[in-house]
């Protein structure tokens, strides 16, 4: 029992120096110095002011940046609404523009036509009072383009050939602002001796007098698609437009003789089949379509590059770019024709009787060869 005293009197001791240690701040160890840490703190919060400003002098920098952007974005806009109406303003002047070359090409056109058909209307009523024709019943510049004076040559002559598609293609011709038509689209005045008797001056008053348009010449032609085979035809233009630029629309040859003696057909002028009428010695349908020995006359008297020799198979396939080709051979404008005029004039060639496939094999097989010729002259295979 004393010594459980003894050590319950230590124990009490203990406690009360620990109690008395802690209020009077005493702990074991060194003390902290707490002037160290009040300057410690006092640095870190002069680093946190000197952020705090540097921050807020950015944010000042930025909202400037931000107002100079605000404003030149403000100017771009106001300078870029301003462009709007000026092209605005400008598109609708183009388009009022647009407009009226379109009216006055529309204009043009059926001037032309109108005059055509004045021309076609005269002849037919001469015709009816029984008058017969001269030098002084052809067309004149009076009758075709109201100008008193004679007409000119042709620049471009379409020689062929027959059923190649030459009626649409001078059709289409003629639509074009600067080319102004003949007085009708077949002259026959190389190939009809006749005809080329009357002389140089029968020719001229076929054509209009040229001008000029929007700082361009117009120009004038005829296609007779017979031209191409006569062999006298060549010689004959050479001595009197040998500056002319030509033009030539080659068929499949098939093709062609098929068409034209369909053609014969609805004219009343053929009687038999088809297999009768190409056995006929005088008959013309199959020697028209072999065009090499036509084209190698024609060769002797025009050079390569003043004849445009087109596939007629490409002209009815895609006319539009066929026709940008012979408007560059020209040397005219680019121009387009209206989609209407596309459908209405061009011809399909549809025949109630179909040529029988023994027919044409054998007709290919005899074209063959001059195919083959055509192409080495000319350095250009169309495929028949």
């Amino acid at each position: 029992m004393p010594v459980f005293r003894l050590n319950r009197a230590f124990g009490v001791g203990r406690g009360a120096k620990a109690f008395l240690n802690m209020q009077g701040g005493l702990t074991r160890g060194a003390v902290p110095n707490s002037k160290h840490y009040e300057e410690q703190a006092e640095r870190l919060g002069k680093i946190v002011t000197k952020q705090r400003k540097a921050l807020r002098r950015k944010d000042r920098q930025i909202e400037k940046q931000a107002e100079r952007l605000g404003k030149i974005v403000k100017r771009q806009r106001k300078a870029l609404r301003r462009r709007d109406r000026q092209i605005e303003e400008q598109a609708a002047v183009l388009e009022t523009l647009r407009e009226r070359r379109q009216h006055e090409i529309r204009l043009r056109s059926e001037l032309k036509q109108q005059r055509l058909e004045v021309y076609h209307l005269k002849n037919e009523l001469d015709a009816m009072n029984g008058l017969v024709e001269t030098a002084r019943d052809v067309p004149s510049v009076e009758e075709v383009s109201d100008e008193p004076d004679t007409g000119t040559l042709p620049d471009f002559v379409i020689i062929g050939a027959q059923k190649g598609g030459t009626s649409f293609l001078y059709y289409l011709l003629t639509r074009h602002p600067l080319v102004e038509p003949a007085a009708r689209k077949e002259l026959h005045f190389f190939d009809n001796p006749k005809r080329f008797d009357d002389g140089a001056e029968w020719y001229r008053r076929c054509f209009p007098q040229l001008g000029w348009k929007d700082g361009r010449r117009s120009i004038t032609g005829e296609a007779t698609p017979s031209y191409l085979f006569y062999p006298q035809v060549a010689q004959r233009m050479a001595g009197l437009v040998p500056q002319a630029r030509l033009i030539a629309l080659l068929r499949n040859p098939v093709d062609r003789t098929y068409s034209h003696y369909q053609m014969q057909v609805k004219r009343g002028t053929e009687q038999g089949t088809f297999e009768e009428a190409i056995e006929q010695q005088h008959a013309p349908y199959v020697p028209r379509s072999i065009y090499v020995d036509q084209l190698l006359r024609w060769f002797e008297y025009f050079s390569k590059e003043q004849m445009l020799i087109l596939k007629s198979e490409d002209f009815f396939e895609r006319p539009v770019e066929t026709l940008k080709v012979v408007l560059n051979f020209l040397d005219l404008p680019e121009w387009q024709p209206e989609a209407s005029e596309l459908r209405q004039r061009r011809h399909t060639g549809s025949y109630k009787q179909k040529m029988d496939p023994s027919t044409r094999r054998r007709l290919e097989a005899y074209f063959e060869p001059h195919n083959k010729r055509l192409y080495e002259c000319l350095g250009v295979d169309f495929g028949w």
